[in-house]
């Protein structure tokens, strides 16, 4: 039994190599193997791809720009003055990856953000055309948030919602072919895929000693992953083990910290553990969309948790931070004063635009519903564009991200 797994193309005005790695589909690439299946996997936005003949510029800790080619923006986008772009490895080494392969008896494409369907569709319809008589599981964050717009327009024979663990196999089973593996919540994502490796994604629900010591071997650069890192009560265990063990590796916390767990002993451990770049999460100094948007920090808690990074030894090009832009309701100036804040401490703001995610609450306070087509969710069309023409906005405020 053969598989294939694709990772699509990014189809959007801006894109970049932040660390990026298609963790779903390399646990089902991991399920698949161990329920008897060779596994091939075709991965559009590999920059380290030995295929991709453009490779792009990677900084020191393995992030980069992706190649691109310019293509034609969907109508809902027509008005936009700017550039919309394929990013990944040109279409024409895609085919030729194709065209180097044996028809495998199942395909599966995986999808992230709702509003890059295009390069989902644009995936499904070459392998349609190379593998017509191959059935096309697709699965992941857009059909799973958008089940019903997969199924109607992307092409897949089946849409899969939710997490491999909890059904995949399944599914496998009622289409003609053996499974007798009983899947756990546990299973690794299968790295050894790639050929080369810029940087390791982590996610602390997994094996993590597993996942860091076979990464020692083949990268330098570590991304934890976790939306509530800080949560995870086993997380000082786990800094421990590593400051212990003989890792010669780069961490980092691509998402956003909650600043209300960090004291001094997690900033200790995070720095003897070898942590290069810390992102906390402000999103704003307003606290009333504070309370809004979660609780998860007060501007207190974040000037304590910038306070104690510093006091520990992490040095201010290190602390990053994420301000909220573009959510319904929100006021010009919270967005000021919190750039304003950054600039005061010395560390980095980055501005984290509004997307509007479906089921959310602020999905509804934006009057999208179930049939709004999902490229209005693009945090770049919703906060510059949409309901009203605001790049001028934006550019106020992206000069004053500069003065840093």
């Amino acid at each position: 039994m053969r598989a294939l797994l694709v990772n699509p193309w990014i189809y959007d005005f801006k894109a970049f190599d932040f660390w990026n790695k298609p963790l779903g589909l390399l646990i089902v690439a991991r399920l698949l193997k161990q329920a008897g299946f060779e596994v091939q996997l075709i991965d559009n936005l590999d920059r380290s791809s030995p295929y991709f003949q453009t490779p792009t510029r990677t900084d020191i800790y393995g992030r980069g720009k992706y190649y691109y080619e310019v293509v034609d923006k969907p109508k809902p986008y027509k008005k936009i003055p700017r550039y919309y772009k394929r990013y990944g490895i040109p279409e024409k080494v895609f085919i030729e990856l194709l065209n180097q392969i044996e028809p495998p008896d199942l395909i599966f494409v995986t999808s992230s953000m709702t509003y890059w369907y295009q390069g989902v569709f644009h995936t499904i319809r070459l392998l349609k055309e190379k593998f017509p008589r191959t059935r096309i599981i697709l699965g992941g964050i857009y059909a799973t948030l958008c089940k019903e717009h997969a199924r109607r327009y992307s092409g897949a024979d089946i849409i899969f919602s939710g997490s491999a663990e909890d059904g995949l196999l399944e599914v496998i089973s009622e289409l003609g072919y053996p499974v007798d593996v009983k899947p756990h919540s546990f299973i690794l994502p299968d790295f050894a895929l790639y050929k080369n490796l810029n940087y390791g994604v982590i996610l602390t629900n997994r094996l993590v000693l597993e996942q860091l010591r076979f990464f020692n071997r083949r990268c330098s650069n570590i991304a934890f992953f976790d939306d509530a890192l800080l949560y995870n009560k086993n997380f000082p265990a786990l800094l421990k083990e590593i400051i212990s063990g003989d890792f010669k590796l780069n961490f980092h916390t691509s998402n956003g910290l909650h600043c209300r767990y960090i004291d001094k002993e997690l900033a200790r451990l995070m720095l003897e553990a070898n942590f290069k770049t810390i992102y906390l999460s402000l999103e704003t100094t307003n606290p009333i969309v504070q309370k809004q948007t979660g609780g998860k920090v007060d501007t207190q808690e974040f000037l304590d948790a910038v306070e104690i990074l510093k006091a520990t030894g992490f040095q201010k090009e290190q602390i990053h931070t994420y301000i909220l832009y573009g959510m319904p309701g929100q006021g010009y100036e919270e967005i000021i004063d919190s750039i304003k804040l950054c600039h005061k401490l010395g560390i980095h703001p980055h501005l984290c635009e509004f997307s509007p995610i479906p089921f959310t609450a602020e999905y509804k306070r934006t009057g999208f519903d179930e049939e709004t087509d999902p490229l209005y969710h693009n945090n770049l069309f919703y906060t510059w564009f949409y309901p009203e023409y605001k790049e001028k906005l934006y550019t106020r405020i992206k000069t004053l991200l500069s003065r840093g």
